[in-house]
């Protein structure tokens, strides 16, 4: 556990002039409050007890880095380099601290820091020092914030406020400038102003508060001077997805139609056109190789201020009422029915709900920033200087006050939060005297918290928003067992903690995060942790510098990139190769500054973090902790004949299920067995899963499926109501619902992702839109088409009868090895393939109700069974196979409202159904189905729903026959449909694993002993 005992500290003098309003101490009457001592001496972490009391932070042995890393987390001062440290010959030597300059320290040393006169710089023992290592271990305050080192006192030294901002009585009484001085959204847009004769930008004042801000760092400031990181990372992170939001903003527009902003017409249409601020790259010219990059970005647009009226504003603008929307979309008689009339009203609606519900995930604002688990930094410092989770710092600056926010569930005016510790991390390194952890996990959390929360995935919990499953409204079955995260502490990774009291993180209970879920009653897990995070992984050991900051040293230049997936270059070969070949490896230096062989990423930038030792073992250092993990390499996996051992256990690395599944139909055992059948017409030799299936499409146990979100803004000019842009900062006269109608972890899609390879989908924007305008009138609900006319144009171009709207490739973060006695593991033959065992006469008389649209007929009893139940496919069915090819199931057919059609849920407070149950309304809403959202495509190949991502090979896909858009992402074409779902004409295993990882059939024949 974790206790705060108040200790009376010094307080330099330099530090109490100013107006007592205007201070940041939280105390208006006089000096800050004294500074916690935090103690731990009980300190949990991990599912182990530390005493820090007794930790020996000069010992940097393996078997001592799990206890400084615990008392690290518990106060960071356990980090500090401690001088009475001997010097250890291995770690390279600090440079050693520059004498007091001749004028004496900067008022920022003596009062922050403690620096005595005639004692170097960092000296003191009050705020610790923010980059104790390599070059720059020495650097004054004033070299990456600003302000005046010379200054007197706090008003003399601090940059001032901007007039806009101003002082903590303004902060309480200012809506619009708490929200901008809580964010920072749009301090960059304020003029500039003169302060006792000093005439300041507001760049000026967000460079004080944090150097690593985008903004300043774009324009060679702060993190991006010359000298510093402005020649690489900071001018490559500029450009990167993290920092444009490019996926969100330009995304969006494409799935609804509207014609790109920027005039491009590039990668099938998918180029991107906007960021939260410009970009421009003068290097840009089109290259079709370069898949996704572009030449600049336009800012997103804000329609929304209130009290701007006429024109395209929307305050008090009659043009957007309800009624006049229809005119905004193409109608249904030409092809491009649905899309998005670029310049209408209703397109600036949807861009209005983009920056409302979206439009804070960038680097270029400090986010939401206003509850537990959402508080961060911006740019740089948004991962590289990590907020304390309840926003209360655990750094020794006496200036800072200690119990600040009040309420971690809910900030109020005029606090602020606060960094955990004034320390600068990246990866995990030890200096001489001390150990600095690398960028943790919550780090990543604060950001990635979209529809499938891929942090909290990897963490083993899945978002339940509509709190369906403790309702006992799980759609298409809830559970037979599960968890909430109340009391949830695995890996010392916990939501709620009881030290702190909050009852949220990101803003939502215990009950809307699931812990456990077993589905189908077998006792295990079915959404269990990443297989990475059990063995003690953090998201920077696969994610580092390239993918990170879109760059890397002496690396390709990618320039402005149009979605996450032509950025980043980890891929699971890059750690664990293929069936045929171990990971690619360049010479480097390592992270201890040591020669190396390191394996490389898809374009061939070395991995610091992963080398090869001289008997052809690999090893990852752990960024987060420096622990050192063996690396499987699929090779060893499937090769029976190589006897390869665990280097530290003496285990046979060889897997037979692995070499059946994975390996090569070649009669060559090095390579694996290969997935044998007693027919031999169903496999051709050489044949082998990995030469067209991803690693993900198998081995990610769970994602969890957003299946339809209602997107509602609603015109609000009360004067008493505020809402925000988070794209400009500006007061605007609109607030919005965002709410889903299904979540689920159960079933999951396969298709062709921008790798050309057959991995996991997603539904993705699935989205119903819907106005209400200033007289309180509410639109009819919207459904888009995107710029290739595809998503809701049902009936056109070989296209069903219904819509499935958006859908992409996802990288689910649930990566499993195999079933155990706890968790699911991956997906085996059953889920993708028809096998002999399975009744394929229930199968026809599906197929033959639902793909003639008569849904009436369908046996939702046995959907709800196979599907709701089927985690994995453990049922061994067909429907589960028809499923997942993405032709559909019949469960998640919706209305033209966007409420559901089905005789299943029971809930009647599913969005938009009026109050009434889909079960209720079943019997008459049937024949007015006008959406199937996980029918994604046709039998024949053509796609009825969205993809975004164009192949990053430029060309077109074998994997995608029948598609009219084959060289974009999307569903399987019809050879692979035909294959995997045709009971006539495709392949029916007679060998096969199931779901438990047992061998069926005949394939207990071929699958290798032990």
């Amino acid at each position: 556990m974790r206790m705060l005992l108040l200790t009376p500290l010094l307080i330099f003098g330099a530090c109490k002039d100013g107006e007592p309003e205007d201070t940041d101490t939280g105390n208006p009457n006089g000096p800050p409050p004294p500074p916690p001592q935090v103690q731990c001496d009980a300190y949990e972490y991990r599912g182990a007890t530390y005493n820090c009391d007794n930790v020996d932070r000069c010992d940097n042995s393996a078997e001592n880095l799990t206890y400084r890393l615990a008392c690290c987390e518990c106060d960071p001062q356990f980090c500090n380099p401690d001088p009475n440290c001997p010097v250890d010959p291995e770690l390279p030597p600090l440079p050693p601290p520059p004498p007091e300059p001749p004028q004496g320290h900067s008022s920022c040393m003596t009062c922050h820091n403690g620096a005595q006169a005639g004692q170097p710089k960092w000296s003191g023992n009050l705020l610790s020092n923010p980059h104790p290592f390599g070059a720059a271990a020495y650097l004054d305050c004033v070299e990456c914030h600003g302000g005046n080192g010379a200054g007197v006192g706090k008003d003399g030294s601090h940059v001032p406020t901007p007039p806009e901002i101003g002082n903590e009585t303004r902060l309480q009484t200012d809506a619009v400038a708490y929200f901008n001085y809580l964010t920072m959204t749009g301090v960059d847009k304020y003029p500039s102003y003169t302060v006792n004769g000093t005439t300041y930008e507001a760049l000026d004042w967000i460079q004080f508060r944090n150097p690593g801000d985008t903004r300043v760092t774009n324009v060679g400031r702060g993190c991006g001077s010359t000298g510093c990181h402005g020649d690489e990372h900071a001018a490559w992170f500029a450009y990167s997805p993290i920092n444009t939001e490019v996926g969100f903003y330009s995304a969006t527009m494409y799935t609804s139609g509207a014609e790109n902003a920027m005039g491009y017409n590039y990668y099938w249409d998918t180029a991107a056109d906007y960021s939260f601020r410009p970009v421009s790259d003068p290097t840009w010219t089109y290259t079709p190789s370069e898949v996704g990059r572009v030449g600049g970005l336009l800012e997103y647009p804000e329609y929304g201020q209130y009290g701007q009226n006429g024109g395209q504003y929307i305050y008090q603008n009659p043009d957007y009422n309800a009624a006049a929307l229809d005119n905004d979309v193409h109608n249904g008689t030409i092809e491009a029915a649905n899309r998005l009339f670029s310049g209408s009203n209703l397109e600036k609606l949807v861009q209005e709900v983009v920056t409302l519900n979206c439009g804070d995930c960038h680097a270029g604002s400090m986010g939401a920033n206003n509850r537990y688990g959402d508080f961060r930094s911006s740019g740089c410092s948004s991962c590289h200087m990590q907020y304390a989770l309840d926003g209360r710092t655990n750094s020794s600056d006496p200036n800072v006050p200690r119990l600040e926010p009040a309420n971690p569930d809910a900030i109020a005016a005029p606090e602020r939060p606060h960094i955990d510790a004034h320390q600068i991390r990246n990866v995990a390194k030890f200096i001489q005297g001390g150990f600095i952890r690398g960028i943790n996990d919550y780090a990543c959390a604060g950001c990635h918290q979209g529809s499938n929360r891929t942090v909290l995935q990897f963490w083993g919990i899945r978002l339940d928003q509509n709190q369906d499953v403790v309702n006992n409204f799980q759609y298409p079955a809830n559970p037979v067992t599960f968890q909430n995260t109340a009391n949830w502490e695995q890996n010392g990774y916990r939501l709620y903690d009881p030290a702190v009291g909050n009852v949220t993180f990101n803003g939502r209970i215990a009950d809307q995060y699931l812990a456990f879920e077993d589905y189908d009653g077998d006792n295990r897990d079915d959404t269990p942790p990443d297989i990475h995070f059990e063995k003690g992984m953090g998201c920077i050991d696969c994610h580092g510098s390239h993918d990170m900051h879109s760059g890397t040293k002496d690396g390709p230049i990618l320039g402005v990139r149009s979605h996450q997936s032509q950025v980043v270059g980890q891929t699971c070969e890059s750690c664990h190769g293929d069936i045929e070949d171990y990971p690619q490896t360049v010479p480097c230096v390592d992270y201890n500054g040591q020669s190396a062989e390191c394996a490389t990423d898809r374009l061939g930038n070395p991995l610091r973090n992963i080398t090869r030792d001289p008997q052809g073992y690999f090893w990852l250092r752990g960024r987060v902790d420096g622990q050192i993990h063996f690396v499987p390499l699929t090779k060893d996996i499937v090769d029976q004949a190589s006897n390869r051992t665990h280097p530290l256990t003496g285990q046979l690395l060889f897997s037979p299920l692995a070499s059946y599944a994975m390996g090569r139909i070649d009669n060559d055992a090095g390579n694996g067995v290969g997935p044998l059948q007693a027919d031999p017409n169903l496999y051709d030799q050489g044949f082998a899963h990995t030469d067209k299936v991803g690693c993900v499409a198998c081995h990610s146990s769970w994602t969890n499926n957003c299946v339809g979100c209602h997107l509602a803004p609603e015109y609000n000019a009360d004067p008493a109501n505020f809402f925000f842009s988070n794209t400009t900062g500006q007061r605007i006269t609109l607030n919005f619902a965002a709410d889903f109608v299904y979540q689920s972890p159960v079933m999951f899609q396969i298709g062709v992702g921008p790798r050309d390879r057959i991995t996991q989908f997603q539904p993705g924007m699935k989205m119903f839109f819907r106005y209400t305008d200033l007289n309180g009138d509410t639109s009819n609900v919207f459904a888009f088409t995107d710029r290739n006319e595809n998503g809701n144009n049902p009936n056109v171009g070989g296209r069903g009868a219904f819509g499935s709207l958006a859908h992409n490739k996802i990288m689910p973060h649930s990566t499993r090895g195999k079933v155990d006695n706890s968790n699911e593991g991956p997906r085996y033959c059953n889920s993708c393939h028809l096998n002999v065992d399975m009744d394929f006469n229930t199968y026809a008389a599906f197929k033959d109700a639902y793909l003639n649209g008569d849904y009436a007929n369908l046996d939702f009893n046995l959907l709800q069974a196979v599907i709701g139940q089927g985690t994995n496919n453990a049922n061994n069915d067909a429907i589960w196979v028809h499923m997942v090819s993405g032709q559909g199931s019949g469960l998640f057919a919706f209305d033209a409202n966007g409420c559901p059609v089905n005789p299943l849920d029971a809930n009647a407070n599913r969005q938009f159904c009026q109050n009434q149950a889909p079960a209720d309304t079943f019997a008459d809403q049937v024949n007015n189905i006008v959406y199937d959202l996980d029918k994604l495509v046709e039998p024949t190949g053509v796609s009825n729903g969205s993809s975004g991502h164009p192949l990053l090979n430029g060309g077109q896909s074998l994997n995608r026959i029948g598609a009219r858009a084959p060289g974009i992402a999307g569903p399987l074409g019809i050879d692979l449909l035909e294959r995997l779902t045709n009971e006539n004409v495709g392949l029916i295993l007679d060998s096969y694993i199931d779901s438990n990882g047992a061998a069926q059939g005949n394939a207990a024949n071929y699958i290798p002993a032990p």
